[in-house]
């Protein structure tokens, strides 16, 4: 959907603003830094030389932006399900036959008020699912 995910796994939040039905989403790239550390998962468990993620001077960022957004959700990542269906994308993704948009439409009235096509993008973070439901394409900067 996107080339510029496509060489980048891991995206984190910077921002989220919601203004009327338009979402503004910053993103900031994740780089997988040089230097080692050890990490302790607890009083028994430790990781050797583990190399963090981090957001530098050298990430890249974006702003997407959703226009005429009908429905959203954030949920830290740890407690998201896998959503089924097909799905487009691997950072920013289209979903076609998603339980979340079928669970917004049962449970609203936007396929009593709304013509054409609903649509479910997420953006799936290093840290945050965004689940977002709308009739536009989004827009990148």
């Amino acid at each position: 959907m996107f080339d510029i995910f496509e060489n980048s796994d891991f995206w984190f939040l910077e921002s989220f603003k919601i203004n009327g039905n338009q979402l503004t989403i910053g993103i900031a790239e994740g780089i997988i830094s040089s230097a080692k550390e050890d990490v302790r998962i607890d009083k028994k468990t430790k990781i050797d030389e583990c190399s963090p993620i981090v957001v530098n001077e050298e990430s890249r960022k974006l702003e997407i932006r959703f226009f005429r957004v009908l429905s959203h959700q954030l949920t830290d990542e740890s407690y998201a399900v896998p959503e089924s269906g097909q799905i487009e994308g691997k950072v920013l993704c289209l979903h076609k036959d998603s339980s979340y948009l079928k669970h917004v439409l049962e449970n609203s009235l936007i396929s009593h008020l709304m013509e054409g096509p609903v649509f479910h993008y997420s953006l799936n973070l290093a840290d945050d699912i965004i689940d977002i439901i709308t009739t536009e394409k989004p827009e990148m900067r």
